[in-house]
């Protein structure tokens, strides 16, 4: 069977994330300057009062419109909690190395993101309690539509010691949507924070 003209067809998966991804940002980078400070003070304080002593954080440094992390890393370090922060490499390919205070960044790797511009020791994701995944929208079933590099699913893909890393959500409330399309290789979060506090997920069907 031919294709006629005027014929229209359902969007492939990628096709969808493409459109998503262009609506999301644009709600996200609309969001008023008050608000977002805001937002940021309220999710760091919401995640900091259910976290346990002492645990090993990956966290993203925050970039553009996304939910700042500011906030976040000067209270995770105030805590106690050891913090590292993701560098990319060749291939697609994530690592995590320490983060402290004083850590020196530049902006590097085939993003061209603010990285610590010491890279060692890298760790994988297993080496983690919690890993914060930055995101542009999120479903109330645990899907996550990140920016398309798929760096974070690569990273997270790795068999986990029981629950362990937590895969958690960062985001403003507003990038919530009703669902997402999912394919086989995106990896669902177990929660998520925002500045309305967490939100826990369903375990995926087996």
């Amino acid at each position: 069977m031919t294709a006629q003209a005027g014929d229209t067809f359902p969007l492939s998966s990628a096709a969808q994330k493409s459109a998503l991804r262009r609506v999301l940002r644009s709600r996200r980078s609309r969001l008023p300057e008050a608000d977002r400070r805001k937002a940021a003070r309220l999710a760091a304080r919401a995640l900091v009062q259910r976290l346990p002593r002492r645990c090993r954080i990956a966290i993203y440094l925050s970039v553009h419109s996304e939910l700042s992390t500011l906030p976040l890393r000067r209270a995770l370090l105030r805590a106690g909690h050891c913090l590292s922060v993701p560098v990319t490499l060749r291939n697609w390919r994530m690592r995590f190395v320490p983060f402290h205070a004083g850590t020196a960044l530049r902006r590097t790797g085939p993003l061209r993101l603010p990285e610590p511009v010491t890279r060692r020791p890298m760790h994988g994701a297993r080496h983690f309690d919690l890993i914060l995944v930055p995101l542009l929208g999120f479903d109330a079933d645990g899907g996550r539509l990140g920016n398309g590099g798929g760096y974070y699913d690569r990273a997270l893909a790795a068999p986990r010691l029981g629950r362990r890393p937590q895969r958690i959500g960062y985001a403003y409330a507003a990038q919530a949507v009703e669902a997402l399309p999912m394919e086989a290789f995106d990896v669902r979060l177990d929660a998520v924070v925002t500045e309305r506090g967490w939100t826990r997920f369903p375990k995926p069907r087996t």
